[in-house]
This record gives structure tokens, sequence and C-alpha cells, in this order.
């Protein structure tokens, strides 16, 4: 990478300086949604293990609790997208934090987003299933994908299921490790953000998103918006 990962950071820090209530206020919303799909996820996994019989409404719920925790997942996307949005343009801070935390709906993002979301998702769980180091390597693979389709939507294009995913994997040719030990740096933050009672990754989590769009845009540039 031409930009060290103390660069990144300190170029988040600069786009967030002034922004924080807005990013910490989109952080607490998505992320209030997304405990919530996820706990309900959890508590219809916990009835329908519970329940011995053949009652058709239980049945009907086996499945239920994984499709919440992967729509929680999807709508977590939400954040990379707006801090990208950030990242780009200081006036998207005016943009109302209830639709910022939900961004992989609007600006007709949601269609192209969802599908390679999906095929991401598959592509993740396929690998896995070798052993998880390959699956680990092909998620560090596939995590440009929602910055890429935004983009790609963004520059008017028509995006296929795969084409986000492609354009990653050839994006993070060379870069996975790098990603992997920018991540590595972040863990610290998380682990004190998440000792009192997680309050503090509101503002770690604004913190981490502005810093790793800043690791896509320095990789990607221009090149999807065009």
């Amino acid at each position: 990478m031409s930009t060290t990962r103390k660069k990144l950071k300190d170029s988040a820090k600069q786009v967030l300086r002034g922004n924080w209530p807005w990013a910490v206020v989109i952080a607490l919303i998505n992320r209030l949604v997304v405990w919530i799909l996820t706990s309900g996820g959890h508590k219809l996994d916990g009835f329908y293990m519970n329940y011995d019989g053949n009652n058709v409404f239980f049945q009907f719920l086996s499945p239920m609790g994984g499709i919440l925790a992967w729509i929680a997942d999807f709508i977590a996307l939400s954040l990379a997208i707006s801090f990208l949005n950030l990242r780009d343009n200081a006036d998207t801070s005016e943009e109302k934090p209830y639709i910022a935390a939900f961004s992989v709906f609007t600006e007709n993002r949601f269609g192209p987003e969802c599908i390679n979301y999906v095929m991401t998702s598959i592509f993740t769980f396929l690998w896995s299933l070798l052993l998880i180091i390959p699956g680990i390597i092909k998620s560090y693979s596939y995590a440009m994908t929602t910055y890429i389709v935004s983009d790609m939507v963004a520059s008017g294009k028509s995006v296929g299921a795969t084409d986000g995913i492609n354009a990653s994997k050839e994006l993070m040719n060379g870069h996975k490790m790098d990603l992997f030990i920018f991540d590595l740096s972040f863990l610290g933050w998380f682990i004190i953000g998440s000792i009192p009672a997680g309050i503090g990754l509101l503002w770690v989590i604004p913190y981490y998103q502005t810093a790793k769009a800043n690791f896509y845009r320095n990789l990607a540039g221009d090149r999807y918006l065009k």
C-alpha cells in the first residue's frame, strides 16, 4: 500500500472531527437494529431447539433465526457505505442519521448490494467447508465488495450478481494481508470499547469504518466511479 496504517487512521480522525455526533448516532441506530434482529434470531433458535413435536408453526421457526441473522449482517453493511460517503464528502454529515444508518437501502443500492452479499455469503460458506483458513482468506478477497458495488451504483453502472465480488478479488490481490494487519491493529480498540457495556464501541466503530473506507479509497481510487 502507498499509504501507511497510521496515515489512514490519522485521516479518519480528521474526517470525523466535527462529525462525531452524527457518526455516533448512526452507529447507535444501526447497531441497535442489528442487535434486535440478532437477539430475535437467537430467541427463535432457542424456541425451536427446545420444542419437541410436529407443530407446523415451530417447524416454520427452524430457518428464521438464520434468516434474521443474515438480515442483520446485511443491514450492518450500511455503516461501510455511510462512512465511505463521509470520507468522500464531508457534507454527507448533513444527511439524516436515521437514513444514513440504513444507506444500503437507499440510492438504488439495495438490489445490487443484496445480490452481491448473497453470493459473497454463499462463496465464503463453501470455502469454509474445506477448512476455516481458506474461508478466512476468501472473506478478505471479498472484503471490498460493498464499497465497490456502492461506487458502481453511484456511477450509474448496471451491477451483476458477482460484479462486485470479482472486482474485489482483483483489487485485493496482494493486499489481503495488508487488510488483515489493519484489522488486527484495531483489536485493542474494540476490546477497550467493549468493556463499559459496549458503549465505547459507538466511537470505535465510526473510527474503524472511516479508516477502512480510507483503506478502500487508497486502493481503488475512482476506478469504479468512472
